[in-house]
């Protein structure tokens, strides 16, 4: 048996598509990539923009929501299933969709003149998560509860 996995860097094109799917929580993440070379010392568009999306359920839906938004740098794990279809101007398209996805967001250094805000280059997090450690946190030994249990 032969798989496939698609390793997608990009950032997310648009607002997330968080919807209700029966009794599923959906969120839907797409990430355009366009082909680049480089010439007289410029970066130039070669080829046609692929559009890679991939969808999130239920808790991991949550998560994500909660971690990313249009414009985040992230990258996009999965395998590749091809869809086709007709655009509203009549010509053919097609974007890749990433099936058992996992999501990542990327952290950049800032660019020039932007100051580190709290922490972390380039990356957040919801102020939901717990910065101090759990009552059960053991500090001797490894640091890890005996009954360690994450939440995901």
């Amino acid at each position: 048996m032969a798989k496939a996995t698609l390793v997608i860097e990009g950032f997310i094109s648009n607002d997330l598509e968080y919807r209700d799917a029966g009794a599923h929580r959906v969120v839907a993440v797409t990430v355009p990539v366009t082909p680049q070379k480089q010439v007289d010392g410029k970066w130039e568009d070669s080829g046609e923009t692929v559009w890679y999306e991939s969808s999130f359920w239920n808790e991991h839906a949550d998560v994500v929501t909660q971690l990313v938004e249009k414009g985040t740098l992230v990258t996009l794990t999965g395998t590749p299933e091809l869809e086709v279809f007709m655009k509203r101007d009549g010509t053919p398209g097609a974007k890749i969709k990433l099936g058992n996805p996992t999501i990542a967001k990327v952290a950049r250094r800032p660019k020039r003149g932007q100051e580190n805000r709290g922490g972390t280059v380039g990356a957040s997090v919801p102020d939901s998560w717990a910065t101090t450690a759990p009552a059960d946190f053991e500090a001797a030994g490894d640091g890890w509860p005996d009954s360690a249990e994450i939440p995901f």
